[in-house]
């Protein structure tokens, strides 16, 4: 059985985890960051795989989480750059289908999105598709499309706001989002609002030719039939007497791309063709503009977050990560709700009798053992007397005694007395292990500011 899931379902699932994520949401997300030991030998970065040991293996090398209520529509990132063809919108393919090739949609130096509603074609009979070389920022965030000097016709969608830009631009995606305030709106939200009001519902923004037909002497009228009104299309000729290029006949000013169709026809009148070519329209259903979220095919969300230095003391410096992960209601260790800003997760070992050379700098990535129990750790940070630390598959879950000596991997002298084994300020197998992310070693320092992005696509 052949089956899809449709993009209204897409959109509704990602809505509501953008909107669940919110400030305004009465659930908790973090970002959390994983796992300071390397992955193999060479630390080979592996393939996450979608198990409950891989989120148990994740929970339990957890260092630190921190609260996100950052998350947006995304969608892929095309620059435009002059010289480049691009495709016009084709509502009978997917958005990942329709920029394989060549993008329909860019994004200009001025943080502009535009949609292409038509590409430049030579009009010498030969159907030549044209490069792109007027950037669409020259016809600014018109309501309306329009066309430049190369036969592009663009139509504004939106602006990138500088807030959105830092949290959710990337080298690969551009935040989208629908605007749903009536007041207050910025300059660059009323912008977008305007197109969005302005928008045609069932309006022709184009035509496929899926047949060139044979035999020509003249170019056909065409005439649109459906249960809309007022859009019209001309046909241009090939030297070869086919139909070139069937494009928005604007010979009587504007771009008549007509409203109210939910479906449509192209009827021919003229030509005398031997074999008739065979044109289709194309339908935007709530019209270009409406929300642009449809128009880009957004179909995964961004979660997004910034942990700063040790952030309030909850991350460590000196030290790396190789996971980030997406966790919902984490629970503090008596099994209350968490809702601070950030937190630690590892275990705490507090020493004393700490000779020499059992230090920050030998802890980090060591095996800790104890001598009594034989269990085995591997240490994270050491703070003066707190010693951070993590158990995982490999080295066991065998717990930790008060009283008994410890000692590194280095040998049995370099040693230190436990005084207390705690919990962290959250227990890591508590709440839900929405995402994991295997990366490469991410080494934190003291004046750094991981910009986290986390996409869910679906």
């Amino acid at each position: 059985m052949a089956a899809i899931v449709t993009n209204d379902l897409k959109k509704q699932l990602l809505q509501t985890i953008v909107t669940d994520i919110s400030a305004d949401s009465d659930n908790y997300y973090y970002v959390g960051i994983s796992r300071s030991n390397i992955w193999d030998a060479t630390d080979t970065v592996p393939t996450v795989g979608n198990t409950e040991r891989e989120k148990r293996n994740f929970r339990a090398a957890l260092q630190s989480i921190i609260r996100t209520v950052d998350a947006s529509f995304v969608a892929s990132r095309y620059n435009w750059s002059s010289g480049t063809i691009y495709s016009a919108y084709n509502d009978n393919q997917t958005a990942t289908q329709n920029s394989s090739v060549h993008p329909y949609y860019v994004l200009t130096a001025n943080q502009r999105v535009y949609l292409c509603i038509q590409q430049g074609k030579s009009d010498g009979g030969t159907g030549t598709i044209l490069q792109s070389t007027v950037d669409p920022d020259t016809i600014g965030a018109s309501i309306t499309a329009k066309a430049t000097s190369d036969g592009y016709i663009w139509k504004y969608l939106f602006t990138l706001s500088g807030t959105n830009a830092s949290k959710f631009l990337s080298a690969n995606y551009i935040p989208v989002s629908k605007v749903t305030a009536t007041s207050g709106l910025t300059v660059i939200q009323q912008a977008q609002k305007d197109v969005q009001d302005a928008a045609t519902a069932g309006s022709i923004i184009g035509y496929r030719v899926t047949s060139a037909g044979t035999g020509y002497s003249s170019a056909p009228t065409l005439t649109i039939s459906g249960d809309g009104v007022n859009a019209r299309a001309k046909a241009t000729l090939s030297t070869a007497g086919g139909i070139d290029k069937v494009e928005i006949d604007d010979s009587v000013g504007g771009i008549p791309f007509g409203s109210g169709y939910s479906y449509a026809s192209v009827t021919q009148t003229g030509g005398a063709p031997s074999t008739a070519a065979t044109i289709e329209p194309i339908i935007s259903v709530n019209g270009i503009g409406f929300d642009p979220r449809d128009d880009l095919g957004a179909d995964a969300a961004m979660v997004n977050t910034k942990p700063n230095g040790t952030q309030n003391g909850s991350f460590m410096v000196g030290q790396d990560f190789r996971q980030i992960g997406l966790i919902k209601n984490p629970k503090k260790n008596n099994d209350s709700d968490f809702t601070g800003t950030d937190a630690r997760a590892m275990r705490i070992l507090t020493l004393n009798n700490i000779t020499a050379g059992f230090d920050s700098a030998a802890v980090e990535d060591a095996n800790i053992t104890g001598d009594t129990t034989g269990a085995i750790a591997l240490g994270d940070e050491l703070s003066e007397t707190k010693l951070y630390y993590h158990f995982d598959d490999d080295t066991g879950f065998k717990q930790f005694s008060s009283g008994e000596n410890v000692f590194l991997d280095s040998g049995t002298g370099i040693t230190a007395t436990i005084v207390s084994d705690s919990a962290g300020e959250i227990n890591p197998f508590s709440g839900e292990v929405l995402y994991i992310e295997n990366r490469t070693a991410v080494l934190r320092d003291a004046a750094q500011t991981e910009d986290i992005k986390i996409i869910v696509k679906l």
